[in-house]
């Protein structure tokens, strides 16, 4: 989704914009990707299990030659680190929220405040919001910035007044 694909992704994916893979049906529904029905798509995520719905999704509605990573990212990145397709840091879903295949690994996520790189998400400052902000480690010094959106801080500040 992109979200995970702000701070990874393969060379050249088309990234669809969706938050959740169920989003993803809409996405497909709209005729946005017509044009790519033909063509060979390899569809990835983090662990594989996402990857084998979404493309039994895709070939359900026409998609001709539709294929996935097996064992998604994690297996691919341990077999071939940084030298492969894949840029940047994966994003899992356990307490590290970060896994990175090198130490070289390029940073392509972009702080939501500088536009420094980055890859570090923390939560939204306001427990109910319960997004991630993709923020740097200077920007989140910053109490302020660790918030969404503007209309979250603002929820936040009204309730402490």
């Amino acid at each position: 989704n992109a979200h995970e694909a702000k701070i990874g992704k393969f060379k050249d994916a088309i990234v669809p914009n969706t938050n959740t893979s169920r989003d993803f049906i809409a996405e497909l529904e709209s005729d946005k990707y017509d044009d790519i029905k033909d063509k060979k798509i390899i569809t990835y995520c983090t662990g594989g299990i996402r990857c084998e719905v979404i493309s039994a999704m895709m070939k359900k509605r026409g998609f001709k030659d539709v294929y996935q990573i097996d064992g998604g990212i994690v297996k691919y990145g341990e077999a071939y680190g940084d030298d492969g397709l894949w840029e940047g840091s994966l994003r899992v879903f356990d307490n590290r929220m970060v896994v990175d295949f090198s130490d070289h690994t390029k940073t392509i996520g972009e702080c939501t405040h500088c536009g420094g790189p980055t890859n570090n998400f923390e939560n939204c400052a306001r427990a109910e919001c319960n997004e991630l902000v993709l923020i740097c480690l200077n920007c989140k010094q910053d109490p302020d910035l660790l918030y969404h959106t503007k209309a979250c801080k603002a929820v936040s500040k009204s309730k402490v007044n």
